[in-house]
């Protein structure tokens, strides 16, 4: 099968290009700046066309969706939440929480990229004191495809201390077709559990008139 242009979200593209190509300090202290993500690369051997794209996409921290005929990027980026639960649209059973286990977070990582001055593979050691402090010294080994840049491989070590450090827990729910319009594989939400807040935050407008609103408390 062949990918063309319609196939293709072109929208989430021009996105994901925009942010890689915004430019960041590059780490050196003069005050230079580069491009947030770099993609330099030369494959010499064949790969399966799954796994090359999901590395080439990976470069700029996205990952590739097929859905309703086409494929768009689902970039780890900063952005607004693009829907609310809370118990008036999840199942009877409300939300479930699980965490990840100390065994996944890791405090040091090491991130390997080519070197273009000495032409050599390098690395780049990114620490955090604080789950050192808590958990020990426990190394955890990147592979920055396609990366060139000392402070790219830095800032890709930093997003994954940062992920398994502040992003160790999991909510499960089920809910309604109306969220799945609008809800996609690596979109942002926001949780309204009463349970967890203490107090109700969301819900439903059952009726309404032109001088009163009827709610599902």
């Amino acid at each position: 099968n062949h990918i063309t242009d319609s196939n293709l979200d072109l929208f989430s593209f021009v996105a994901a290009s925009k942010f890689a190509n915004e430019e960041v300090d590059d780490g050196t202290g003069a005050g230079t700046k580069e491009a947030r993500f770099s993609c330099n690369v030369n494959i010499q051997s064949p790969k399966e066309a799954f796994a090359a794209i999901n590395e080439l996409a990976g470069v700029m921290r996205c990952m590739p969706i097929w859905s309703a005929g086409g494929i768009n990027l689902s970039q780890d980026k900063p952005t607004t939440a693009s829907y609310l639960f809370n118990l008036s649209n999840v199942g009877e059973g409300g939300f479930s929480y699980s965490g990840s286990s100390l065994k996944t977070r890791n405090s040091v990582i090491s991130v390997s990229y080519f070197n273009m001055d000495s032409k050599e593979v390098d690395f780049e050691v990114v620490e955090d004191a604080t789950a050192i402090a808590k958990f020990g010294t426990i190394i955890k080994q990147v592979k920055a495809f396609a990366c060139t840049s000392r402070n790219q491989a830095a800032r890709l070590g930093r997003a994954i201390l940062f992920s398994e450090q502040n992003e160790s827990e999991t909510v499960t729910f089920t809910t309604s077709i109306d969220s799945g319009v609008v809800v996609r594989p690596g979109s942002v939400i926001e949780v309204n559990d009463p349970v967890r807040a203490g107090v109700r935050r969301g819900g439903r407008v059952v009726s309404a008139t032109t001088t009163a609103i009827t709610i599902d408390a």
